[in-house]
């Protein structure tokens, strides 16, 4: 993958150099700073009393960045695409790492993913209007148009999905939160995020 976004030119991404004499991995290093309390950003670890909130300019170039990774992988998702995995600096992103989870699958996969990791809804205290109005500015950013509330629904059966699989109880204790929230602001969230298929 790595080998893949450094022929289409995508310089987020560290680079392969080979092989070590231990077998391992080489990659070269991306300069700047990474999230370690994923406590207060993860939908699902812990429950601190305030939880991360990006700025509007993070927000923007987090999608930015998104995009630019879409257009050159097209059908490859990162598959966890979340601030924690995001290289910052001067306060905003300016690299992609943690390619274990990339997998065939549609952009709208990994955009789902980075609302709710991003921008977060019905974790904590979240304003619908503020909530809408920081997604709206998201995919104007990504530059692409999505149902909404198709695209989170969708997630969360992703999400689930996972849970069950793998056994996590704790997480999957917090999606109906996450539901809830969603089926009680889907008509604010539709109507401050229009869509037109334009199929």
């Amino acid at each position: 993958m790595l080998q893949r976004l450094e022929r289409a030119g995508f310089g987020a991404a560290p680079r392969w150099l080979g092989i070590d004499e231990h077998g391992r991995d080489v990659l070269s290093w991306i300069d700047g700073e990474t999230f370690t309390d994923r406590g207060r950003m993860h939908p699902y670890v812990g429950d601190p009393p305030e939880r991360a909130t990006f700025s509007d300019e993070q927000l923007a170039a987090a999608f930015r960045l998104l995009r630019r990774y879409h257009d050159a992988t097209g059908d490859v998702c990162h598959g966890d695409f979340g601030p924690w995995n995001l290289v910052w600096r001067d306060g905003l992103p300016v690299g992609l790492i943690d390619f274990d989870d990339v997998h065939p699958g549609e952009p709208a996969e990994d955009v789902a993913y980075a609302l709710r990791t991003l921008v977060s809804y019905g974790l904590g205290e979240t304003d619908p209007d503020e909530a809408a109005r920081r997604t709206r500015l998201a995919l104007e950013a990504y530059g692409h148009g999505f149902d909404v509330v198709a695209l989170l629904e969708a997630e969360y059966d992703r999400v689930e999905e996972r849970c069950r699989r793998n056994g996590w109880q704790r997480a999957l204790a917090k999606l109906p939160a996450e539901r809830a929230w969603l089926e009680t602001n889907r008509v604010t969230l539709a109507a401050a995020v229009p869509y037109t298929d334009p199929t």
